[in-house]
């Protein structure tokens, strides 16, 4: 499903703050587009947008052509699997929290999801496997778990747009590449829009784009930026480094 931002801009209504200003930008299917930016760039609005968690001050958003303002949320979000930075987890079991609202998902179709989201059910930390409580908001989970839990639940209902906050975040440098593998390979029949302040793990999308104080400064392939903006090459090879040293 293509999506389409034209002269999208956003402040919040309460206080006037602009957050986002004049983005335009097209969203094709079959692709992975990366966002990265400095914190307070704008990432996690922009995605919010989509589902319209947040409506546009001014320009618009439309999905296959029609204006997201025109649909009902339930329609527009049926469309959609969004991973955000904070995940929600409901008080239940593992299962319950990956299939969300549809008990009759096959066991291999569960299975696969919980390997594409690279979550291990070892019995150290899931005594009972899918059946272990994970309580209120996940409470006695990691943040890695939790954020887990939540890729799989959007990789199993398998919508046409897949939307993910930061997705690899609270993981290590290895399980992280794991899940952004998934994500390359699903994206390839998806729209995928993810924001990620770890660049390496944007290495395989078509494009990224980068906000800065709310614009797009600059936008291309992972080897383009590494050559024309300074901003991306300094923090990824910054990034590198810290990665070794945290491995040693």
């Amino acid at each position: 499903m293509r999506i389409s931002l034209k002269q999208v801009s956003f402040a919040y209504p309460s206080t006037g703050i602009v957050i986002l200003k004049d983005i335009s930008l097209d969203l094709e299917p079959g692709t992975l587009t990366g966002v990265i930016g400095p914190p307070g760039s704008g990432k996690t609005t922009l995605l919010n947008l989509i589902p319209r968690l947040y409506e546009p001050s001014q320009g618009c958003i439309t999905l296959k052509g029609v204006n997201i303002a025109h649909l009902s949320l339930t329609e527009l979000r049926s469309y959609i699997s969004y991973v955000p930075q904070e995940p929600f987890l409901f008080s239940g079991t593992v299962r319950e929290n990956i299939t969300f609202g549809n008990s009759l998902f096959p066991e291999k179709d569960i299975e696969q999801a919980i390997e594409k989201a690279a979550l291990e059910l070892s019995k150290e930390e899931f005594p009972l496997g899918l059946e272990t409580q994970v309580g209120e908001k996940g409470i006695i989970l990691s943040g890695g778990q939790k954020q887990r839990i939540a890729l799989a639940r959007a990789f199993i209902h398998d919508k046409p747009v897949l939307l993910c906050d930061d997705p690899v975040s609270q993981v290590d440098t290895q399980t992280g590449k794991k899940i952004m593998d998934s994500i390359s390979t699903l994206a390839e029949n998806k729209t995928c829009l993810v924001g990620s302040h770890r660049l390496a793990a944007l290495r395989t999308a078509q494009s990224i784009l980068i906000l800065e104080q709310g614009r797009i400064i600059d936008q291309g392939s992972h080897e383009d930026l590494l050559t024309s903006s300074s901003y991306y090459a300094s923090t990824y090879y910054l990034q590198q480094i810290e990665e070794k040293i945290d491995d040693f």
